[in-house]
């Protein structure tokens, strides 16, 4: 009985975000009630530790994941209201003539970029405006950014669904960005190649196409890697879509030497607040500063037994605020502008800011209730042996309710870690899959989907639009699956 109501949250969450019209911040607000109530009347959870664990989910809700979200938001106004977005989306329409390809640099490399620095719709709603301008219809246009908004979502917004899935989880972080990457290395260099062949008419791309965008996907697979093992989450996205797009530059230099130098003044000062943040992120993470370990730079909060670390100088969120302003200033803007985009940006968050503080104090009730560890203990007793099938299912699943991997990675990062031990897998590699699971998720999230089609006017081609992009996340989860079944034996 305790075992199908501490499922509830769960059932009442997709119900009402997947299947009613409910607006998610009041879905995700009443849900954390009825959790809370559950642990006190049903779980018999204290009220103190019940108060704790909300405290605790409210801290860890607005640094990082607030915190980096508003910084996300502002630096995209930013490059709007400088002119340098304008500017960036120039420099990729004249890259190439080829249709095709121009539809894997702007949905996946510069998607991946916009989903890295920005999050919040702009990695679909941007690409597809843009793809429209080129030509493509309007559903198609749509269909190929929901897809190629895949592998650049678990290390989007500067990392931080890998950075809350070990706050989440007590793993440690730097093992599971490994563990992604690795677990979507494959996928890297399999997206470009199916957007050539949504983008093509024939459904018969070149030769030449599919090669070059398969070099694409291969240096993006490799720098992820390379990033992932070397420097932490934080910089894996933006380092893969940045360095796949440089590599291509070089590439059609060397392929057509008399062509047009795309490198300009121009392009050059549109993207220095992003050299900036990749400068930050460098110094902080990779040169060991003591004293940025020590109070008042680190502020310890001591709840439920265990410390809240709050890192709130070198946390993403505050360097990419710092990045925005610096360059933003250097493009020159002026203080009233950022005072305006400052109130834009909290107008345009607060309702996400809502839903993320429910989602966050629920998963930590939930744990701390004990209904997380009886909902593993049932999930492991159904599934056995083949638990590594279906934990990528349940992290897509996590997205398509919650509609962020973030979200997913709150909701089910506990559940999936509990899961793994009670099966004997390892819990790192199994966790990880959560994450890897949450990026095609994202393909069919109705949030996504309304992003993509509100942009452009297609509200009510919504179900056509989700029909043509689930095989693409059927086939995603089907792989993803049996990746992590065969690697959870080498673990």
């Amino acid at each position: 009985m305790k075992e199908l109501v501490s499922l509830s949250p769960f059932l009442i969450l997709l119900y009402t975000l997947g299947f009613t019209r409910i607006r998610a911040h009041t879905a995700t607000f009443g849900t954390m009630l009825i959790t809370q109530m559950i642990a006190f009347f049903v779980m018999k959870t204290s009220f103190k530790t019940i108060l704790l664990s909300s405290m605790e989910g409210l801290i860890t809700a607005i640094v990082p994941i607030i915190w980096v979200i508003f910084a996300a938001v502002f630096t995209y106004f930013i490059s709007v209201e400088t002119g340098a977005m304008d500017e960036i989306k120039s420099f990729l329409i004249r890259l190439c003539p080829d249709l095709n390809i121009q539809a894997v640099l702007i949905a996946f490399c510069f998607g991946g970029f916009l989903e890295a620095v920005a999050g919040f719709g702009t990695a679909v709603a941007i690409p597809t405006a843009m793809l429209i301008s080129i030509g493509f219809e309007p559903v198609l246009a749509a269909v190929i950014c929901l897809v190629a908004n895949s592998v650049p979502v678990a290390f989007g917004a500067l990392g931080i669904p890998v950075i809350i899935l070990a706050n989440v989880t007590g793993l440690d972080q730097n093992t599971l960005t490994h563990h992604v990457a690795v677990q979507l290395a494959v996928f890297a260099l399999l997206v470009p190649l199916g957007i050539v062949f949504l983008a093509d008419k024939d459904k018969r791309p070149g030769f030449s196409a599919c090669l070059e965008v398969l070099s694409i996907g291969a240096v993006f697979s490799v720098i992820q890697l390379a990033v992932a093992f070397t420097a932490g989450p934080e910089l894996v996205a933006i380092a893969a879509s940045i360095g796949s797009l440089i590599f291509y530059v070089v590439l059609r230099r060397l392929k057509h030497p008399g062509s047009e130098n795309f490198i300009s003044v121009k392009i050059i000062m549109a993207v220095i607040p992003f050299s900036i943040l990749l400068l930050l992120v460098l110094v902080t993470r990779l040169i060991p500063i003591c004293f940025l370990n020590e109070s008042p730079f680190l502020i310890q909060i001591h709840l439920n037994g265990h410390a809240v670390k709050i890192d709130w100088l070198t946390t993403p969120g505050t360097l990419l605020f710092l990045s925005a302003l610096t360059g933003g200033f250097i493009q020159g803007i002026t203080l009233n502008q950022i005072r305006i985009l400052i109130w834009k940006t909290a107008q345009k968050i607060k309702w996400t800011c809502i839903t993320i503080i429910s989602i966050l104090i629920l998963a930590k009730v939930m744990g701390a209730s004990g209904m997380i560890s009886l909902i593993a203990v049932m999930i492991a007793s159904f599934s056995g042996a083949f638990f590594p099938l279906i934990a990528p299912l349940l992290g897509a699943m996590g997205t398509f309710v919650t509609g962020s991997d973030t979200s997913s990675n709150i909701l089910l990062g506990e559940l999936q870690k509990q899961t793994a031990v009670s099966t004997g897998y390892d819990p790192s590699w199994i966790t990880a899959s959560n994450t890897a699971g949450a990026t095609a998720g994202k393909m069919i999230s109705p949030q996504s989907i309304s992003v993509a089609a509100a942009t452009v006017g297609i509200e009510s081609r919504q179900n056509e639009i989700f029909r043509k992009t689930f095989l693409y996340c059927l086939i995603y989860v089907a792989v993803l699956g049996l990746l992590i079944y065969f690697g959870a034996f080498l673990m």
